[in-house]
């Protein structure tokens, strides 16, 4: 039942959005990262681990040192500001998809609070784990998620016309 309404599913996003990637959601993997494991280095590494290719990510927990940033489209580069205290890492989400030659490409943006309750956030450029970061990688089956470079905005987008597999 639940594979049928997934394949309904499918069918219905080909027909509506039909240059875009679309799949459905395979496992979810999670997992506690511990204190002055580098975040971003950790996921990757936990992804091909498991061997998920494509994913939802996301975490929350607490960072001793982050570095987040802020894109500048006229400059087509980023503006980052790090920040090295008890920090929460109140909620942190992205995308785990492939480059054009088949490496694992890792886009996060994080929204981070200090011990006033300041809130900062940005693309997650660096994070160090405080004390815990939980993180769930939601997979993304059925089709491949590949980001490829755009001249024009300077940024990896995602690439139309993805290849589908059949439910």
């Amino acid at each position: 039942m639940c594979v049928g309404y997934i394949a309904e599913e499918i069918n219905l996003r080909r027909r509506y959005l039909p240059k875009m990637p679309v799949g459905a959601l395979g496992r979810i993997v999670v997992v506690g990262l511990r204190p002055k494991e580098d975040v971003v280095s950790r996921i990757l590494s936990v992804a091909q681990e498991r061997s998920v290719d494509y994913a939802i990510v996301q975490a929350m927990g607490t960072l001793s040192r982050v570095v987040l940033g802020f894109y500048d489209g006229e400059t087509k580069k980023y503006v980052t500001k790090e920040l090295s205290d008890h920090l929460e890492l109140v909620s942190c989400m992205g995308s785990l998809a492939k480059d054009s030659t088949g490496k694992q490409v890792l886009h996060l943006h994080a929204t981070v609070s200090d011990r006033n309750l300041n809130v900062l956030g940005g693309h997650l450029v660096e994070a160090q784990v405080g004390y815990l970061v939980e993180v769930y990688l939601s997979e993304v089956a059925g089709t491949e998620l590949v980001k490829i470079y755009d001249d024009s905005l300077g940024l990896m987008v995602f690439k139309e016309n993805t290849r589908l597999e059949e439910p």
